[in-house]
């Protein structure tokens, strides 16, 4: 039966015997394992710089994004600013539409006071006029 397993095994191409302790096996197994740890090693290295390219990618775009949130708030700030100034309007406008009606009404008192009769009535008128002016420079500040 020693024989029958010998011819089998060398039939499969199964080494025993005084083929497997030889040194010239040993190296060949010895320099494949070492490729293999090569390779292995080589694809970590790889693996490794994908990892930190990937993750240097993500940090810029984060670092990219607090840039923009930093000049968001300056944005966001001058809004706030101008937001401000347009609450102001409404009491610019008030003043400036009294300003104007106070000058019609000096205009209408200077006129008035050409058509009056006596010179104490166009005094009189002159007097409202100046009032109304002087009012009207008063309320424009």
């Amino acid at each position: 039966m020693l024989g029958t397993e010998k011819k089998v095994r060398a039939l499969y191409g199964d080494v025993m015997g005084s083929q497997a302790d030889s040194p010239a096996v040993e190296a060949r197994e010895t320099a494949t394992s070492a490729r293999a740890g090569l390779v292995i090693a080589l694809l970590a290295v790889i693996l490794a710089c994908g990892v930190y390219v990937a993750l240097d990618a993500k940090l810029s775009s984060v670092a990219g994004v607090t840039t923009q949130m930093a000049a968001l708030d300056a944005k966001v700030a001058a809004l706030d600013a101008k937001v401000a100034s347009f609450d102001k309007l409404p009491a610019q406008i008030h003043k400036q539409m009294q300003a104007d009606r106070l000058a019609a009404f000096a205009a209408a008192a200077q006129g008035l006071a050409a058509s009056l009769d006596t010179d104490a009535q166009k005094a009189a008128m002159a007097k409202i006029a100046e009032a109304a002016k002087a009012l009207q420079v008063e309320v424009a500040k």
